[in-house]
């Protein structure tokens, strides 16, 4: 599913963000299984009208410490 492209997607098959229901009282582990369970291609969303791709980076990097290194380099 990763290598999959824009041109693969039928956008009317991808869940609008605005309509996930995560448990975000549960562990990450558990958080993570139930989005890979759901069926859905978990490398796309949509946000209205907008179809984006999501791509993960082979580091220890957290999410945390790139968006702190975005903001940083902003502003």
């Amino acid at each position: 599913m990763r290598n999959m492209s824009f041109d693969d997607i039928n956008p009317d098959d991808v869940p609008d963000i605005k309509d996930l229901n995560i448990d975000v009282t549960k562990p990450k582990r558990e958080k993570i299984l139930s989005v890979l369970e759901s069926g859905q291609n978990p490398y796309f969303i949509k946000s209205g009208n907008t179809l984006v791709k999501i791509g993960f980076a082979s580091t220890n990097r957290t999410i945390e410490e790139a968006l702190e290194s975005l903001v940083q380099m902003k502003w």
